[in-house]
């Protein structure tokens, strides 16, 4: 076990909730190796009961979409209902469709079968981060009335996650949305802002997640290009805005832009399970109004007041 996984699991509860035995073990296996206490189910019955009756808390669940009786999306709704919901992250094989509706759900991801337990653990370890980096803060968000900010960061993907918690941890506290909306927001404008940095300030293309050299040769060319010029120089400008109606943001960076018009389609079975191009799904699900502006470098995102029921939430 290396440094950085060492210790990550301390204290954490995982529940894996899948009817193939081998998905189970894996998965058991894979994340016992971070510290985490797993407890493996093959029904979602018995999964909603362990989150209703726990003597100790349970931090996340796994489950696979379709189950013999109660399946995912259903085990998701009740999850979401509860007082204290749990994060969920989806497993199954290539349904676009469901895929769409865990999002919209409140899932905080969906993942393709065959499993990879690495991005998995990784999906895990960002999430309980978030949730903890929320226990440190008190919530003045109720006292807010109104809120406008604007910042200008340089290419530092870090640096931006913590941006994104910082104009999002009041939105609940101001009555524009529930825990959960506001967790799928955060998802959002995090996905806005690496795409700034990524594709917009650094001109890396998604293709080279589709090459042979994946993640890792997209990884390396990030690295290269942020300590040389132009590249370097470049900053992004984030703009907020927070009402007790809606909530705005503006990301713009200082690349050259792209085409937007020419966007595929993320509900497109052959688009959705890329390794690129999750974020305009996950930005799309989310947000209310999403728009780009010639010549492609300025986005606005913006998010309504929730009711009770999530009646504002808009079909795409």
């Amino acid at each position: 076990m290396n440094n950085e996984s060492a210790g990550v699991g301390k204290n954490h509860t995982i529940v894996i909730v899948d009817d193939e035995e081998i998905v189970r073990y894996t998965l058991r296996k894979k994340l016992a190796k971070f510290g985490y206490k797993v407890i493996s189910l093959d029904k979602g019955e018995d999964a909603l009961y362990l989150l209703k009756n726990a003597v100790e808390p349970v931090d996340f669940l796994i489950t696979d979409i379709k189950l013999r009786k109660m399946d995912g999306i259903e085990l998701l709704r009740h999850i979401s209902s509860l007082d204290s919901p749990v994060p969920v992250l989806l497993t199954g094989h290539g349904n676009v469709e469901d895929a769409v509706k865990a999002l919209r759900y409140g899932a905080c991801d969906f993942i393709k079968k065959p499993v990879d337990a690495n991005q998995v653990a990784s999906i895990i370890r960002h999430v309980l981060k978030v949730r903890e980096e929320e226990r440190k803060y008190v919530n003045l968000g109720r006292f807010s009335v109104y809120e406008k900010r604007e910042f200008l960061i340089p290419n530092d993907p870090e640096l931006a996650n913590l941006l994104a918690f910082e104009l999002t941890k009041n939105l609940s506290g101001i009555g524009l949305c529930n825990k959960s909306d506001t967790e799928n927001i955060l998802l959002a404008l995090r996905e806005a802002m690496s795409n700034a940095i990524y594709h917009g300030n650094l001109e890396v293309s998604s293709d080279l997640r589709e090459n042979d050299g994946g993640v890792r040769e997209f990884n390396e060319e990030v690295e290269r290009r942020m300590d040389i010029s132009p590249y370097k120089e470049r900053r992004v400008k984030v703009q907020y805005e927070l009402t007790n109606e809606f909530v705005e943001y503006v990301i713009i960076d200082d690349g050259p832009g792209f085409n937007f018009s020419s966007l595929p389609d993320p509900k497109d079975p052959e688009n959705f399970f890329k390794k690129s191009g999750r974020g305009i799904l996950i930005i799309k699900i989310h947000m209310d109004e999403v728009e780009w502006r010639s010549p492609g470098n300025y986005l606005r995102l913006k998010k309504y007041r929730v009711d009770t029921d999530g009646s504002n939430k808009m079909e795409w």
